[in-house]
C-alpha cells in the first residue's frame, strides 16, 4: 500500500475497510494470470497459451535437432526453425499482456466503483 491507500483506509469506518480488504487492494501477479482465463476472451487467452507451448515445443525440437546433426546446411535450416518458433511462441506470449493490463484497469475501476458506492451509502 502506498500513502494514498493509508490515507483511504484511515478515513474509511472498519466495516467499509472490511470490505476493501477482501476485495483487495492490489492483485498478485498469480491472481492476474488466474483472472486472463475467466471472461469474455479466456478461450482467446487459452488458445494463445496453447499456441505458444506448441511452438515451444517445436522450437525445442528443431533446436535439439540443429545440435545433433553434422552438415552445415542442415545446422541452418534447423537453426532458422527453431529460432523461427523460439520467436513465434515468444510474440504469442507478449500478445496476453493486453488482456493482463486491462484486468488490472478493470479491477482499480471496480475498486473505484465500490469506493463511490460506500460514500454514497453513509449520505
Amino acid at each position: 500500500m502506498d500513502r494514498l491507500d493509508k490515507m483511504i483506509s484511515e478515513a474509511l469506518d472498519d466495516e467499509d475497510r472490511e470490505i476493501l480488504e477482501k476485495i483487495g487492494w492490489e492483485q498478485s501477479s498469480l491472481d492476474m494470470a488466474g483472472d486472463l482465463f475467466r471472461g469474455k476472451i479466456s478461450f482467446l487467452n487459452l488458445s494463445l497459451i496453447f499456441g505458444q507451448i506448441v511452438f515451444f515445443c517445436i522450437g525445442l525440437y528443431a533446436a535439439w535437432r540443429a545440435y545433433h546433426v553434422t552438415e552445415v546446411v542442415d545446422v541452418v535450416r534447423w537453426g532458422l526453425l527453431a529460432t523461427f518458433f523460439m520467436l513465434t511462441a515468444m510474440i504469442a506470449k507478449v500478445g496476453l499482456l493486453p488482456s493482463f493490463q486491462a484486468n488490472r484497469v478493470l479491477h482499480a475501476i471496480k475498486r473505484l466503483e465500490l469506493q463511490i458506492a460506500l460514500l454514497a451509502a453513509k449520505r
